[in-house]
């Protein structure tokens, strides 16, 4: 094996740049790439800043060559290829692959001299016959970064509110409501439900009961009332039937599932206190789907040693939903004051890219929010703030102001676009303690640049599954194998050498 093919891949690095160099695939190690399999590709999942090129079965002709031209002017961020595994009537794939490959070159050439583009091929295998897989979907689905609008940012804006609604539980506009309000409710509690002194004789001792219904919008009256925990299953049974009888409610939405906490507490100088916390509630339909086991909040509950942290966090193109992983993991698990400070970071804000200058590009959002709307608010200005652009980002730099501004962060966690690889790696040494980088977008190949990261950082990367912690033992000669990829230290740089 000759020393120039062996070096030929490093990390993924912004075209340009003094350190690294990078070339984009070719069609044939594209076509060549491990393959992933599903039954069927659902195209009722399109996102709104995907496009899709068409082609019939077992053809590499264009049905939708104009499309592409609505989104000429966007970066690129990835490109699935998806093709149906029946043979019978089609036993030249490869050879139809890269037919299909050379016509979509054709209409779209800056995808193949693009090198920071993830390529993936996912193979069809639910048809038996070639009926069923003409009914199939075949072709490219290219995802870009959308453009940044006042209704965008109104759109996104209320994604965010959605998921911190549902997560927080807060009762949804609308919902029915206890006469005279929450603290009308709270003082009725207290007056009608009795305190259970034959179960709380110990000072100090304290019980809470959660209580669950409805109201059902036909009498205003609650239903379907549950309550769990408590003192004693004769004592909720007395919740239950006090619950039941609170004055009628006014008219709202139906089907709202409401729940409280009622903590009952025989203080060191003998009283007997209630106390009723905030009146929660949600409708099942609007929150369907929302969880708590995002990505960012699976890393973060395995590794709750983290604390006052600094955590970086890139908001352009594909990152939404990790915003709201983020978001969503301090909203509903109650996290927020183990983060000493955030930065967001777009990129330079709507700066031409040819302006854009390594350590000084800019789109820095700062913010050590006490309350997560606070935090929303800096999410969404640091979103709106942005512009797209091209697919480099400013990773270190954010990560060099964010320990500026907070030198008593403990730990720095970034999180981080699998798919785009940062401008300024040539700033890593500065850093000069750790980071956990938490990789958004892995689907088959993790981005060697923020391996790197981690790497000169002496700190770690962390998938939705896989912590990769040994990085920091790597010395001269030795490799590392991740997700099917091997990677070797060379002459002190982290070489990719799966390849070769």
């Amino acid at each position: 094996m000759k020393q120039s093919a062996f070096l030929f891949v490093l990390i993924l690095f912004a075209s340009c740049s003094p350190l690294f160099a990078q070339k984009a695939k070719t069609i044939t190690e594209i076509i060549n790439q491990e393959t992933e399999q599903i039954e069927t590709y659902d195209t009722s999942g399109f996102g709104e800043y995907q496009v899709a090129i068409r082609f019939p079965y077992a053809s590499a002709r264009v049905l939708n060559k104009a499309d592409y031209d609505s989104i000429q002017a966007f970066s690129k961020i990835s490109v699935e290829y998806i093709y149906t595994k029946y043979t019978h009537s089609q036993p030249h794939q490869k050879e139809l692959d890269r037919d299909r490959f050379e016509a979509l070159q054709r209409i779209a050439p800056d995808l193949f001299t693009n090198p920071r583009i993830n390529w993936d091929i996912l193979v069809q295998t639910s048809a038996t016959t070639a009926e069923d897989a003409r009914g199939l979907f075949h072709g490219f689905v290219i995802t870009y970064q959308p453009p940044v609008t006042e209704a965008r940012k109104m759109r996104i804006k209320s994604n965010l509110d959605n998921i911190v609604d549902c997560a927080k539980k807060r009762p949804p506009e609308g919902s029915p409501e206890f006469p005279g309000g929450r603290d009308s409710m709270n003082l009725w509690l207290k007056q009608n439900i009795k305190f259970p002194v034959k179960e709380l004789k110990t000072k100090g001792m304290t019980r809470t009961a959660l209580v669950e219904f409805e109201i059902d919008v036909a009498t205003g009256l609650p239903a379907l009332v549950r309550t769990t925990k408590g003192v004693s299953p004769a004592h909720n049974d007395h919740i239950k039937t006090m619950v039941s009888k609170m004055p009628e409610w006014s008219e709202g939405i139906s089907e709202v599932q409401f729940s409280m906490l009622l903590t009952f507490t025989y203080t060191e100088d003998g009283r007997q206190v209630i106390d009723v916390s905030p009146l929660r509630g949600y409708d099942p339909e609007k929150c369907r789907g929302i969880q708590s086991d995002s990505l960012v909040g699976s890393v973060m509950d395995r590794h709750k040693e983290w604390e006052k942290m600094l955590v970086v966090e890139d908001v352009t193109g594909s990152m939404m939903p990790y915003i709201a992983d983020l978001l969503l993991w301090n909203a509903l698990k109650g996290n927020l004051e183990k983060t000493q400070h955030f930065v967001f970071f777009n990129d330079g804000d709507k700066k031409d890219d040819d302006d854009k200058v390594i350590g000084s590009t800019g789109g820095l959002y700062h913010t050590k929010p006490q309350s997560v709307d606070k935090l929303e608010d800096k999410m969404i200005e640091a979103v709106v703030g942005g512009d797209g652009g091209d697919s480099p980002e400013n990773d270190i730099e954010a990560i060099l102001e964010g320990i500026k501004a907070c030198p008593e962060c403990k730990e720095v966690v970034l999180i981080a676009d699998n798919s785009a690889t940062p401008r300024d790696l040539e700033l890593v040494e500065k850093i000069g303690r750790p980071v956990r980088v938490i990789l958004c977008g892995v689907r088959s190949n993790i981005n060697p640049a923020h391996l790197y990261i981690a790497w000169k950082t002496k700190g770690s990367v962390h998938t939705i599954k896989q912590d990769i912690t040994s990085l920091t033992d790597l010395q001269e000669g030795q490799t590392l194998k991740v997700m099917g990829q091997t990677f070797k230290i060379v002459k002190g740089q982290l070489v990719e050498t799966t390849r070769f």
